[in-house]
């Protein structure tokens, strides 16, 4: 009978802890799906102090232009710059991010995740190109606050708007570049015939 009571007990007592760490975990990956949100809407709104204090200290960040940044003023004056600067000047940069499942939850302090993005990229000169990233994350859990350790962003170099573009642009320069010689040629010729006569 002691037994019987004994492994009733035991069975309970593991159930309840069972739920317990389920629920912690819920708990977790709620907080790491609203830490990525606030991220996201740090970027969308340059929300320099919520993008602060979304990230560790330290933190590693690589951009989608493979830029990297473990300085957080660094990260700001970059971001700052593409407002800023004269070459493909930003008037707009949007991003919505989504993860490829629930984060890998370790130790109960690290959690790993990847996931896609799907990222607008609006110039001062009216030109707009959308363009569908990657990410991976890791975040960090210190004094019961999940932030963000390190995260790399990126597309595809092969294929996406901004080359196409670019391949655009150099045909209509190839091809103005053909026309202008081609009527060049014939001027010179016209020229020169002219001249012989």
């Amino acid at each position: 009978m002691i037994r019987i009571a004994i492994s009733i007990f035991a069975s309970l007592f593991l159930s309840f802890a069972a739920f317990a760490q389920s629920a912690d975990q819920e708990a977790d990956h709620d907080a790491l799906r609203k830490l990525k949100a606030e991220a996201t809407e740090a970027v969308n709104k340059r929300d320099y102090a919520a993008a602060r204090k979304a990230l560790n200290d330290p933190f590693i960040a690589t951009l989608v232009t493979q830029d990297h940044f473990s300085d957080f003023e660094k990260l700001k004056a970059y971001f700052e710059s593409l407002y800023t600067r004269n070459f493909l000047r930003m008037k707009s940069v949007t991003m919505s991010a989504e993860a490829d499942e629930k984060s890998q939850i370790y130790t109960g302090t690290f959690a790993i995740n990847k996931g896609s993005t799907k990222e607008r990229y609006e110039l001062a000169d009216g030109r707009a190109f959308d363009m569908d990233g990657r990410w991976t994350s890791v975040a960090i859990k210190q004094n019961g606050e999940w932030k963000i350790l390190a995260v790399h962003t990126g597309t595809n170099f092969l294929d996406n708007p901004v080359l196409t573009a670019i391949e655009k642009s150099v045909t209509w320069f190839g091809l103005g570049g053909v026309l202008i010689g081609l009527l060049a040629g014939f001027a010179g010729g016209w020229f020169v015939k002219r001249a012989r006569s």
